[in-house]
């Protein structure tokens, strides 16, 4: 197995994160002559644009040169701001978004931001990937224990080996929870799987 340095887990995290939102343009320039389009083109590549001011941070952070900023972040407008990158994507696969605060009125945590974007996407982008065409993805929010929790559940085929992308795409997201003293769990069901993340709440 090839062992990975610094830099090349820099290049690859760049890739990954990047990949979905590309995809999502490139699905939308097909359609550019139709003018509802063109808002979500913009918003979209503007998106992108902040992505890679974000990976260049990440770089530093791998590099102990950044510092994680914490702050009051709402978790529920930054997965709705991360949904309307894939949203094309979403479309096009027919998919169902269900969204549950189960009785969290508050969804505010603390954390770095463009940490905690990177987190939503990766995990949004794996569940919109893995389930099929007309499929239903839930995002389950519920608070305990001093954390904010959101589920990412899916339908799960064990022979698909449909989990979370690939054993790196699962370290990467365990070690940027990790700067932000965050959590990982895995919960299977009968058919379906669930990412669920913690995040310390204010």
């Amino acid at each position: 197995m090839r062992t990975f340095n610094k830099n090349d887990d820099f290049v690859f995290e760049l890739i990954h994160d990047l990949k979905a939102p590309i995809i999502s343009m490139d699905f939308a320039l097909k359609n550019i002559r139709r003018d509802e389009f063109l808002d979500e083109i913009f918003k979209i590549n503007r998106h992108n644009l902040n992505y890679v001011e974000n990976m260049m941070n990440s770089y530093s952070l791998q590099k102990g040169k950044y510092c994680p900023k914490f702050e009051l972040v709402n978790l529920l407008n930054i997965l709705k701001e991360e949904t309307r990158v894939l949203n094309f994507l979403i479309n096009e696969k027919n998919l169902r978004v269900i969204i549950s605060l189960d009785k969290v009125s508050d969804p505010y945590i603390i954390g770095d931001k463009y940490i905690i974007r990177q987190i939503v996407l990766n995990l949004l982008t794996n569940a919109v990937k893995y389930t099929p065409n007309n499929g239903t993805i839930k995002i389950i929010f519920e608070r305990n224990e001093g954390y904010l929790k959101i589920c990412f559940s899916n339908p799960y085929d064990e022979n698909a080996k449909n989990v979370c992308s690939t054993k790196m795409g699962l370290e990467i997201i365990k070690k940027k929870l990790k700067t932000i003293k965050g959590k990982l769990k895995i919960i299977k069901g009968l058919s379906d799987i669930c990412f669920q993340v913690s995040f310390e709440s204010k």
